[in-house]
């Protein structure tokens, strides 16, 4: 199993990521990249059950804001992602376990740098401090 999914709009982050593997970029293995037919497809429990699949941790990549074709998907998709994070929050799970970003077909050089950072272990987080 790999610990890492991508999950991409079609129209923006699949296109973005085709020209970057045209430059001899090999997708890392521990990545597994699912193509969504848009962003505003996808929904909170899609995101959920990518943990409860063995997933560690999920990047969405959306259109732009101004770029989507269903004019609102990267919105809902951000919303969702963002539903996400509070959800795993609430349960003990690091929401930084849940990125979003938009994306464009032309920024397959961010892509290359975006998908590098996602494979780096998190930060552990602080612990609370206790009251005296």
């Amino acid at each position: 199993m790999k610990p890492y999914l991508v999950l991409g709009c079609d129209r923006s982050a699949s296109r973005a990521l085709a020209d970057l593997c045209r430059t001899g970029y090999v997708l890392p293995d521990e990545v597994e990249y699912r193509t969504l037919p848009c962003s505003g497809s996808l929904d909170v429990l899609y995101i959920l059950r990518a943990f409860e699949q063995g997933f560690e941790r999920v990047l969405v990549l959306s259109c732009n804001d101004d770029a989507c074709r269903s004019l609102d998907g990267s919105r809902r998709a951000a919303q969702r992602s963002a539903r996400a994070r509070t959800l795993l929050s609430e349960v003990g799970v690091n929401p930084r376990c849940v990125s979003f970003r938009q994306i464009s077909p032309t920024m397959a050089a961010d892509l290359c740098i975006w998908l590098d950072e996602f494979v780096q272990p998190l930060p552990a987080e602080a612990e609370p401090e206790k009251a005296e």
